[in-house]
């Protein structure tokens, strides 16, 4: 019954440990999934926002198993709704990317988190808080690449400024989005802002920047009926600012049908009827806008009326207006007073909270400050009462190692006399195995000189430069042999010279060496020979013959054609260059024959 359950355990670990990388390995695939399909939404979010969304909607929450998958998620959905001009007011969308990004994220996730979270305070008409987001997300543009966020950050930030009436600061950040949306080639949108900003710059009666924005408008192509308009209503509000009385009627004379753009372009046009003193003109169209529908900047209107009227000698009518505007602008005030005073108490209590944070931060750190301290304090105790044992531990270790160290000093000593006595044991056989090798050298010395001195002495004619080759070689290893047997270096004095003397001179050592073959070994020259091996050929042949390798013969010879010598040579001893190294083939001919 026993080996039943145990039999029965032993199949069930592996479904388990199956089941456990099935498990794994679906949970990585699942998450690569949704990685991809938050990349193809990230590529889609400029050119094709819906599909983005589409792509987005598509997305299992159950897929992401990692909470940077569902900050960027969070981030990327934002984005999608933002694009497709789905207003949210609540952060349940946007919120894993502020718990995220605001602390972990890269100065790009940062922007674009503060962004969308400035938008969704814009949507709740919070404006203090919304220009709060933006200003952090612009904390670190420096380090940022997103350079259209940047730009969509700034016009944002415009629009409420333009609400607080801080018309500087509005204009300063239309202006560096256009250079942003220009570097993008976004022409519209550059557009834009630059129409903001040349308005800007009219009312704060800035001529010289006014004049330089508008010259580039005016360079601008192909523009849309819209944007013609647009143009031509702010080029009438520049010339009511800063042109003359014949600029203006020139300029309404030859752009008659671009001049009424919108509603509040009309109220342009008809001061600057009132401007160039056609006040009939003017109030014809003040006549028209009473009898229509359109709507317009009330308090615009009743400050032309009021100079068109006046200017018509019309004084009766003229104070009703009169009266009615500053009626309207008293309540305007008031109304901006209490909007200041609302935006100051908001900002008061956005310090309150901070500090309120800052407080019960500083709690918690000095909480665990103390919590460290008691921790330290109860480390160092448990240190003292270990060391206490450890110290008696170790005297007695002390002891016990004292005598053990004077026991290995005795057998180190012991030692000690043993590998000198065979060192000098090792020393006296070397000197006897150089005095082996010393008389084995002259014996081979010897044996050379008389070998060469044969040569000579024996009935056959030698060529006399060959006689000359033996003669030197015999004297050289004469002084080699000298040196050997005295050990006097003075003997060797007039060999290194020679050596130097005809090594130096490569084409004269090379002649030389084969010289020497050809009496020595004449079978060997003459095989090369037989084998239509040219002299200096045979030359060639002769440095190996020595015992040099390829490479020392190419760096004597100083020559990089050595190579070919070697293949012609090859090609005529029918060596094929995978069969043999030339060096050994030589050597082992010198040997044979």
């Amino acid at each position: 019954m026993n080996s039943i359950k145990t039999s029965n355990k032993s199949r069930i670990i592996p479904v388990i440990l199956f089941s456990i990388i099935l498990s794994i390995s679906g949970c990585d695939k699942r998450s690569d999934t949704v990685r991809k399909s938050l990349d193809l939404a990230e590529s889609l979010m400029e050119s094709h926002p819906d599909s983005a969304l589409s792509v987005i909607n598509s997305i299992n929450d159950s897929d992401m198993t990692e909470y940077s998958q569902k900050a960027r998620f969070s981030l990327l959905k934002s984005m999608a709704l933002d694009k497709n001009y789905i207003d949210t007011t609540t952060f349940d969308i946007l919120q894993p990317a502020i718990n995220y990004y605001i602390k972990k994220g890269s100065p790009d996730e940062r922007l674009r988190t503060y962004y969308y979270q400035g938008r969704i305070y814009q949507n709740r008409n919070e404006r203090d808080s919304a220009l709060h987001a933006f200003i952090k997300a612009l904390d670190n543009i420096d380090r940022c690449r997103d350079s259209l966020t940047i730009a969509r950050t700034l016009v944002a930030q415009s629009i409420i400024y333009e609400s607080y009436y801080d018309i500087d600061i509005c204009t300063n950040n239309y202006l560096k989005a256009s250079q942003i949306y220009r570097d993008k080639s976004l022409k519209n949108h550059e557009l834009d802002c630059l129409f903001n900003a040349l308005d800007g710059l009219i009312v704060l009666e800035n001529k010289e920047d006014a004049d330089e924005i508008l010259k580039s408008l005016i360079s601008f192509k192909n523009l849309n009926e819209k944007q013609k308009k647009e143009l031509a209503s702010l080029q009438l509000s520049y010339l009511i600012q800063f042109g003359s009385h014949n600029d203006l009627k020139n300029f309404i004379n030859n752009n008659q049908n671009n001049l009424i753009y919108d509603d509040n372009s009309i109220l342009n046009l008809a001061l600057a009827y009132n401007k160039i003193e056609l006040n009939g003109s003017a109030k014809q169209i003040f006549k028209y806008l009473d009898e229509s529908n359109m709507t317009y900047d009330t308090l615009k209107y009743l400050s032309i009326k009021y100079r068109v009227i006046e200017d018509l000698k019309e004084s009766e009518q003229a104070l009703l207006i009169y009266k009615d505007y500053v009626d309207r602008l008293e309540s305007i005030n008031s109304a901006k007073f209490e909007q200041k005073s609302q935006s100051i108490e908001e900002r008061h209590q956005m310090e309150l909270q901070a500090e309120r944070d800052a407080q019960k931060n500083f709690r918690i750190v000095c909480v665990l400050i103390g919590g460290v301290v008691v921790l330290i304090l109860v480390v160092i105790i448990l240190a003292l009462v270990a060391k206490s044992n450890k110290t008696k531990k170790v005297l007695a270790i002390q002891k016990v190692r004292t005598a053990e160290l004077e026991n290995d000093n005795l057998k180190s000593e012991r030692e000690r006399l043993t590998l000198e006595n065979t060192n000098l044991q090792l020393e006296r056989d070397k000197k006897v195995l150089e005095a082996e090798n010393l008389a084995h050298r002259v014996e081979v010395l010897e044996g050379e000189s008389e070998s060469l001195k044969a040569l000579l002495d024996t009935p056959e004619e030698i060529p006399m430069e060959v006689q000359k080759a033996i003669q030197t070689r015999i004297e050289m290893l004469n002084s080699l042999l000298a040196g050997y047997i005295t050990d006097n270096s003075k003997y060797e004095e007039p060999y290194d010279i020679w050596v130097k003397q005809l090594t130096d001179n490569t084409a004269e050592f090379m002649n030389s060496n084969r010289l020497a073959f050809q009496a020595s070994h004449p079978k060997f020259i003459r095989y090369f020979e037989e084998h239509g091996l040219t002299e200096s050929e045979i030359n060639y042949v002769c440095l190996y013959a020595i015992g040099l390798r390829g490479k020392e013969v190419g760096n004597y010879m100083k020559k990089r054609s050595h190579v070919n010598i070697s293949s012609a040579i090859r090609k005529k001893l029918g060596i094929d260059k995978h069969d043999t190294n030339i060096g050994i083939y030589v050597r082992k001919l010198l040997k044979t024959l």
